[in-house]
């Protein structure tokens, strides 16, 4: 998944083919990240972009010792929390349309289902510590030096947010109707 060095030495120069290069690969990544961080495709869609223009200024600032994806990611993370704690709280929140990636994969859409609707009920820190921690593989130290924090508020964040998910999947599973018995009906 990285980049080749020709690529990166030419968008390092302002070669705009080089960067179109970088856009397309990474571009799907990037929005998934932010939209993940954000809980709103229009505004990760506006953190993307601008994360690629910052990057694309800030070229000069990869040194090449760690992946590129793993640069840009941290680019598009900073993009998505500087976007978050300007929003007001009373944002809506967005419905995703979720179909299943195989027919009969029914339960697996339902979990999925399950978790991004609690998710989405989250607040931003708690979503964003959840998103970077357990999907993203950032440690503690990490988020905690993204938001300005300490290693126990990310902790401490994480935990109460898994907490409030497991209630809200538990809440979700007890209001579906159970399907009635042979002998119920009977």
């Amino acid at each position: 998944m990285e980049i080749d060095e020709l690529t990166l030495a030419g968008a390092r120069r302002g070669d705009m083919r080089a960067c179109e290069k970088i856009y397309r690969k990474y571009h799907q990544q990037a929005f998934t990240v932010a939209a993940r961080i954000c809980n709103n495709r229009e505004l990760a869609q506006d953190v993307t972009q601008e994360a690629f223009i910052s990057a694309f200024k800030r070229m000069h600032q990869y040194r090449g010792d760690a992946p590129f994806w793993g640069w840009l990611r941290r680019v598009v993370v900073n993009h998505a929390i500087s976007a978050l704690r300007k929003l007001p709280r009373h944002d809506a929140i967005e419905l995703e349309e979720h179909m299943s990636p195989r027919q009969g994969d029914q339960d697996g859409l339902g979990q999925c289902m399950d978790l991004e609707q609690a998710l989405s009920q989250l607040n931003d820190e708690d979503r964003m510590v959840v998103w970077l921690h357990d999907v993203e593989g950032y440690k503690h130290r990490e988020i905690a030096r993204l938001v300005g924090k300490t290693e126990s508020y990310s902790k401490t964040r994480l935990n109460r947010a898994r907490a409030r998910l497991r209630t809200l999947i538990s809440d979700a599973d007890e209001t579906v109707p159970q399907p009635a018995t042979l002998n119920a009906i009977a």
